[in-house]
C-alpha cells in the first residue's frame, strides 16, 4: 500500500487497475481501453460520410498470418468503416469507425451519384481515449471509435440498420456475403456477383 497526496492511499490490484481510498470511500480506477459511451451528436456534430468497410485484420507475429479481426468483448467480426468528418474544424478529416458485427456492414446510397460519399449515423458509439506516440518523443492524446451498427443518416433504427439482422433490415442475412480479403465494397454491388 503506497500514499499519494491528491489519490491518498491505493494499493496495486493487478490487470493495471487501482484501488484508491480517498475521504473513507473505495472507488475502483477505470482499466485501460474502456469505452466510454457518446451520442453521434457529440463525435460528429456536423454529421459524417462514410466512403467504404474493409474488414479488420489481425496479425500473427509467430505464423506471419493475417485472420479476420474480432472484439475482444463481443467476439463479434470487426470491420473499420472509413469516414469523412464533415465539422470544419474537426482536428482530422479522415475518420475510421470500427463496427462490430457478425455481418459487414452495408452502405446506404450515395449523396450523388458518383461521389462515393454515403451520409451515415453510427449506433452503439463508443469512444476510447489513448496517448499516441508521435514522432521525436512528441505524444497527444487520440481517440478509437466503435459502434455497434451503422444506418443511412436520418433513418429510423426499426428500418434500415444495416449491420445486425439481415436482409428484412437492409443487411446481407445470414447466408454471408461481404469483402474477401479485406477489399473494399462500395454501396450497390452485390456480393454473390462479384
Amino acid at each position: 500500500m503506497s500514499f499519494n497526496p491528491y489519490y491518498g492511499w491505493y494499493c496495486e490490484m493487478g490487470h493495471g487497475t487501482w484501488t484508491t481510498h480517498r475521504k473513507g470511500r473505495k472507488t475502483m480506477a477505470l482499466r485501460g481501453g474502456y469505452r466510454f459511451v457518446v451520442g453521434m451528436g457529440d463525435v460528429f456534430p456536423a454529421g459524417v460520410f462514410a466512403l467504404g468497410v474493409d474488414q479488420a485484420e489481425d496479425f500473427d507475429e509467430r505464423s506471419g498470418r493475417r485472420s479476420p479481426a474480432k472484439d475482444k468483448q463481443s467476439g463479434e467480426l470487426v470491420w473499420t468503416v472509413t469516414c469523412v468528418d464533415r465539422d470544419p474544424d474537426a482536428r482530422a478529416r479522415e475518420v475510421r469507425v470500427k463496427v462490430s458485427s457478425p455481418v459487414a456492414p452495408v452502405l446506404p446510397g450515395e449523396i450523388a451519384a458518383g461521389t462515393g460519399l454515403h451520409e451515415v449515423e453510427f449506433t452503439g458509439l463508443t469512444v476510447t481515449p489513448y496517448v499516441n506516440e508521435g514522432r521525436g518523443g512528441r505524444s497527444r492524446l487520440a481517440f478509437s471509435l466503435r459502434a455497434t451498427g451503422m444506418r443511412a443518416a436520418g433513418s429510423t433504427p426499426d428500418t434500415s440498420d444495416t449491420t445486425h439482422s439481415g436482409a428484412s433490415r437492409g443487411g446481407l442475412g445470414a447466408s454471408g456475403g461481404g469483402t474477401s480479403g479485406g477489399g473494399r465494397r462500395q454501396a450497390g454491388t452485390d456480393p454473390k456477383a462479384a
